[in-house]
């Protein structure tokens, strides 16, 4: 398959016609948050079919030290239906064969795990992978209501009968952050800075319940009108019953009611370990409705050399600081 690189969103040939089809992390404003915060390259992968655009494939260079690493931003874009999964493949081989002739990285990481392929090209190590996500074109608001589970139903009613408050908008950004980075540092995972929310401002939804003026649970959104990404999410210890489940319906609403297409609740494990913290959070995005929609994640070394070099360096740096060592999702399913 032919493979063309543009350097920014607008030089591809009639993109006006299929900017509404993109996620945000594929848009020129995402790509300039890259480029002026953290120091990224990114450019978009198009594939050709008879001449015509087939698939488009954000993709991000992040330099440190020596080493390149590449990161695709979202899965593959199809431009045409029906979506055919062998010829994405074959999208993707020409694209990882362009990457090595042109040495674009070094090694292809581990993409965002909102980032779902359908396939994944020859000679990468791969995972499955998915994510629960709400159409939110074929029902009204009613019907979004009712496949809610039974339980979260009752405790939606709860919290709106106690007067939990939803608030939404940028100025609580404060708060939701509080309870965010809280959360984040005991599951031992890194928190948004103020710094990047700030520049990607018109990028996000920020929510957050309070009961009785106190904040409770919290979620920041990444948005535009093609879908609505749960990014960040936190609760303060014993939340008020129902809070949570309130926050996420709201936004739900919001989301129809602004005429977003999907709800992206972003990550979510093919058969997680039984009673593991992965499954508890999945089980609580299930109960809003959304299919699981089942992919793959995968990695790939370009220079094996500098791949394993840059690997041992890590584990080396983890030993020495006394910090565990921490495997991406793919290992982390493989090695189950």
């Amino acid at each position: 398959m032919k493979i063309q690189l543009f350097n920014n969103l607008n030089d591809i040939p009639g993109i006006e016609k299929f900017i509404h089809r993109f996620p945000v992390f594929a848009t020129q404003e995402y790509a300039n948050y890259l480029k002026e915060i953290q120091n990224c390259d990114v450019f978009w992968f198009c594939g050709f079919v008879w001449e015509n655009i087939t698939f488009i494939l954000p993709f991000a260079v992040r330099t440190k030290y020596f080493f390149k690493r590449g990161e695709f931003l979202t899965s593959s874009i199809y431009l045409n239906e029906p979506i055919d999964f062998e010829t994405e493949r074959e999208f993707l081989n020409s694209i990882t064969l362009f990457i090595k002739e042109k040495k674009v990285c070094d090694w292809i990481q581990q993409p965002p795990n909102w980032a779902i392929f359908n396939s994944y090209p020859k000679n990468s190590v791969f995972a499955a992978f998915g994510t629960y996500k709400i159409n939110l074109q074929t029902k009204n608001l009613d019907e979004l209501f009712n496949i809610i589970d039974t339980k979260d139903r009752s405790d939606i009613r709860k919290a709106i009968k106690e007067e939990v408050e939803i608030k939404q908008g940028f100025q609580f950004l404060s708060d939701a952050l509080m309870l965010i980075s809280a959360t984040a540092k005991i599951a031992g995972i890194s928190s948004p800075s103020q710094q990047e929310l700030t520049y990607l401002r018109d990028q996000i939804n920020v929510f957050i319940s309070y009961f009785r003026g106190v904040p409770q649970t919290a979620s920041i959104f990444y948005t535009n009108k093609y879908a609505w990404f749960n990014m960040y999410a936190g609760s303060k210890d014993k939340p008020f019953r129902g809070s949570n489940s309130l926050l996420y319906w709201t936004a739900i609403k919001e989301a129809k009611e602004n005429g977003v297409l999907f709800f992206d609740f972003v990550g979510a494990r093919i058969n997680p370990v039984p009673g593991s913290k992965q499954e508890k959070i999945q089980r609580f995005k299930e109960h809003f409705g959304g299919e699981l929609i089942k992919g793959y994640l995968w990695k790939m070394p370009v220079s094996k050399f500098r791949y394993n070099l840059y690997n041992s360096l890590i584990k080396t740096v983890s030993v020495v600081t006394g910090k565990k060592f921490k495997a991406d999702i793919i290992d982390q399913e493989r090695n189950r």
